[in-house]
């Protein structure tokens, strides 16, 4: 899994994944996304274009850096998810709760 973390503004970050997301590279995006979380951004941008499937793994480990983010008012967005990915979403009925645009 390749990453990339960028800080849009103060109150933003961005991180964008590329590759699969299985229960083996699930520790991996659970390590950048709590990098991204320290910064307690306002609104956390996941950018999922580049990534083909995502297990619930990696849905979990999604919803647990929304949790922390939560603590101080935080927020997650899923953008650009191809559309497998964003199915997988929609099945565990997750789509509005973490933003999936």
């Amino acid at each position: 899994m390749k990453h990339e973390i960028i800080v849009i503004a103060t109150d933003q970050v961005r991180v964008v994944i590329e590759g699969e997301v299985d229960m083996h590279v699930a520790p991996a995006l659970r390590t950048v996304l709590h990098e991204a979380v320290a910064a307690k951004p306002a609104l956390l941008r996941v950018d999922l274009a580049a990534v083909p499937f995502m297990d619930s793994s990696g849905i979990a480990t999604l919803v647990e850096a929304l949790k922390t983010l939560r603590k101080w008012s935080g927020s997650l967005r899923v953008e650009n998810s191809q559309e497998t990915v964003r199915d997988t979403f929609e099945i565990a009925g997750l789509s509005e709760i973490l933003g999936v645009v």
